[in-house]
């Protein structure tokens, strides 16, 4: 009987040793929605680490923006509350300032160009993040923003007389446009739909997903098909977080959360698609680009390049249109 009772009591305390602990739980901000594929591609990473990890790291995901917007996001990953963060340009130029240069609108009019820059100077972006006490874990493709507006344009001349909104945040485009002689008035996302119901704008810029996803496209109902500039997004991490995740796990918890941005690029692509579809079949008009009407845009652009290099961080902006003027593409 004895000997039983040793017997259970040893498998029992053989049993307890073998379950991994949790040595770390990491606390993920994200924006987007949890029922949305950023969502479930985040979810999937969570359990990816879990299972990397032998169950040492929890990865907890905070959705649906949850943990504040990307400044909020920012003040808690350095006061310790969040140690992740998926963050657009406009939360990561707060860390790394040259990091907005890759959104200059109309230096990068491609997926392939935008892929060859970015090749070549993300990996002084990434040591610029560590020198600020951050590690990116991978980059993304956020998207593309065009113009939408209530009148329809074709030409440069036709959206210079419309109020154009201007995310307050984005004081680089906010300059860009009033350089060029547009009309940018000062709005947040939260206010877009009233300010074009009232009167007060009467276009704005957004991602095909945002201009669907908030209805915004209802009383600015035309969309010019010419990309405005691209969107990046990244996945961070806190360098105190990161220094407690073991050596031998890191590069396959790097390689699970590159698969994840690759995954949520591709999504990307087909959410935008798919937003344009739906919005022409309630009523938006896209505007094509022709081959005439894309040259008086660059001619038009080419005339303010200067100027709009200096409201950028100059020197990285400078190296990207020599990187370009290199590109294949």
């Amino acid at each position: 009987m004895k000997f039983r009772l040793l017997l259970l009591v040893t498998v029992a305390l053989t049993t307890i040793a073998v379950v991994p602990s949790v040595s770390l739980e990491i606390k993920l901000a994200s924006p987007a929605p949890e029922q949305s594929p950023w969502g479930a591609a985040l979810n999937q990473m969570a359990a990816d680490w879990q299972r990397i990890s032998g169950g040492r790291i929890r990865l907890r995901v905070y959705h649906n923006g949850i943990a504040g917007d990307e400044s909020d996001v920012l003040r808690k990953m350095r006061i310790g509350q969040i140690q992740a963060a998926v963050l657009t340009s406009t939360g990561m130029k707060q860390i790394v300032p040259d990091v907005f240069s890759v959104s200059v609108p109309f230096m990068i009019r491609s997926d392939e160009t935008l892929r060859y820059v970015l090749d070549r100077i993300e990996p002084d972006l990434e040591e610029q993040f560590r020198e600020n006490r951050m590690h990116v874990l991978a980059w993304s493709h956020a998207g593309w923003i065009y113009f939408f507006s209530r009148e329809p344009v074709s030409y440069p001349t036709d959206l210079r007389p419309q109020r154009l909104a201007s995310d307050p945040g984005d004081e680089e485009l906010l300059q860009t446009f009033k350089t060029m002689g547009f009309s940018p008035i000062p709005i947040t996302q939260s206010e877009i739909i009233t300010a074009l119901n009232s009167g007060m704008i009467d276009a704005f810029y957004s991602s095909p997903i945002g201009a669907a996803g908030f209805q915004w496209f209802g009383p600015a109902p035309n969309m010019l098909d010419l990309k405005v500039a691209p969107f990046l997004g990244s996945i961070l991490i806190t360098d105190s977080a990161w220094r407690r995740v073991d050596d031998d796990l890191k590069t396959e918890l790097i390689r699970s959360a590159r698969t994840i941005a690759a995954q949520i690029d591709n999504d990307v692509h087909q959410l935008e698609a798919d937003a344009i579809t739906t919005m022409v079949r309630y009523g938006l008009h896209v505007q094509e680009v022709t081959p005439e009407i894309e040259d008086v845009w660059l001619r038009d652009v080419a005339q303010y390049e200067d100027a709009i290099s200096e409201v950028y961080e100059p020197v990285m902006t400078r190296r990207i249109r020599s990187i370009l003027s290199e590109s294949p593409q």
